[in-house]
């Protein structure tokens, strides 16, 4: 760091963006110039650092504060207080890490796996777990019900390059304008842990855009073994059938998670989706205490 830029940083940059911040809305800043890394806190204190990027994201969350973007507020809220108490979690689909690096801050002591097949977003990835500190098993990997090379697919200009995009999958048929492809390597969720020597995993959450019955698919007979509780994006009713379909619906609970206000009671998955409330959670019966607090419905 350059005397004046490590100046700057460290002694004038608080008070440069209190006054800037406010400004934000006319300025449309992308880019934090003076920082390699910035940090942030949650409204449960708990503290990490992201990677300085000009991804729409990691900018929304810099300007406004992580608790007050209008991103998956109830889920943020919830993966967080259940990180807490989970030894083994699975972030399935990690983009650059944000749920990762949250899981692994609210409880240091969690093994966290993150998987994200897409090169370039994998690298950021990788640069929020080592500006942290943390040992997150970062895998570059896309998990499905089978094993192998497939293509993997985005849209939007200069997707595998350097600029990040949201909505990588397997499917051929998600988001179809503009597309474009590169071969990843694929596997199956209870062959990677079998692999890994995962014991049991307690928490997971899977944002794959359309595939996330796929996912569970390959999570094989651990899944039932496991049962960990599950966040998942269901798009629509059909997927949700699907991924039912996998459970024992009497041993347990499903809740669409409405971001504004909790977690309410459903009896299928996939009939309350809008779209800024994707989320639905899947929690065993013998761990409903532990999402007891943020019902909506109660």
């Amino acid at each position: 760091m350059k005397p004046i830029k490590k100046y700057f940083h460290h002694h004038l940059a608080r008070p440069f963006y209190e006054i800037i911040r406010p400004l934000q809305p006319i300025l449309n800043l992308k880019k934090r110039t003076f920082f390699d890394k910035f940090k942030v806190r949650t409204q449960k204190g708990t503290g990490f650092w992201l990677y300085n990027n000009a991804f729409a994201l990691e900018t929304e969350i810099f300007w406004k504060g992580f608790d007050k973007i209008n991103w998956e507020m109830k889920t943020r809220e919830i993966w967080e207080e259940l990180s807490k108490s989970s030894r083994t979690i699975l972030d399935i689909g990690a983009n650059t890490g944000v749920f990762s690096i949250l899981a692994k801050a609210s409880y240091p002591n969690a093994s966290v796996f993150a998987f994200e097949p897409q090169p370039n977003i994998f690298e950021v990835l990788k640069k929020n777990n080592t500006i942290n500190g943390f040992d997150i098993h970062c895998i570059p990997l896309a998990l499905s019900d089978q094993e192998g090379e497939l293509p993997f697919y985005n849209t939007g200009f200069s997707t595998f390059e350097g600029n990040n995009t949201t909505h990588g999958s397997l499917n051929k048929e998600w988001r179809t304008e503009k597309q474009a492809s590169i071969i990843v390597n694929v596997d199956r969720l209870d062959n990677f842990l079998i692999k890994q020597q995962v014991g049991k995993v307690d928490l997971v959450k899977i944002d794959v855009e359309t595939l996330e019955y796929e996912v569970l698919k390959g999570y094989g007979s651990l899944l039932d073994k496991h049962r960990p509780i599950l966040i998942l994006e269901i798009q629509n009713q059909d997927i949700g059938k699907k991924v039912a379909s996998l459970f024992d619906i009497h041993s347990y609970f499903f809740f669409w998670v409405n971001e504004d206000k909790g977690l309410h009671s459903v009896q299928s998955l996939g009939e309350n989706t809008s779209q800024e409330h994707l989320n639905y959670l899947i929690c065993p019966e013998e761990k409903q205490q532990l999402v007891q607090k943020f019902l909506a419905d109660v």
